[in-house]
């Protein structure tokens, strides 16, 4: 009976003890998942104009990055990117450009 009693004992410490670490696993998974699917739903909502963006995702909150036309376009990415499921916040860290010139 003790003997039964310490092997159950020690599972369950090392399942205590592996929780945390299959956690972060699970949560960098799903964060690299989700990450794509904004991707994914930025390229096929935006087109060409999703090609300057990156998305990484932390926890369900989705940062974009890189470079976009302008500040409605940027909106507009943050706005698409916060319409995909399991996005918590959507964050944006985009510049803007324009393409006119003072000539």
């Amino acid at each position: 009976m003790t003997r039964s009693f310490n092997r159950i004992a020690a599972a369950a410490l090392i399942a205590l003890a592996a929780g945390p670490f299959m956690a972060a696993q699970a949560a960098t998974s799903n964060d690299a998942d989700l990450a794509s699917a904004v991707q994914s739903s930025l390229s096929n909502t935006l087109g060409s104009d999703a090609s300057g963006l990156t998305v990484t995702a932390n926890n369900g909150n989705i940062t974009l990055h890189g470079w976009t036309q302008g500040p409605q376009e940027e909106a507009k990415a943050r706005f698409v990117a916060s319409k995909v499921p399991g996005v918590h916040n959507a964050y944006s860290s985009v510049r803007t450009f324009s393409s006119d010139s003072n000539e």
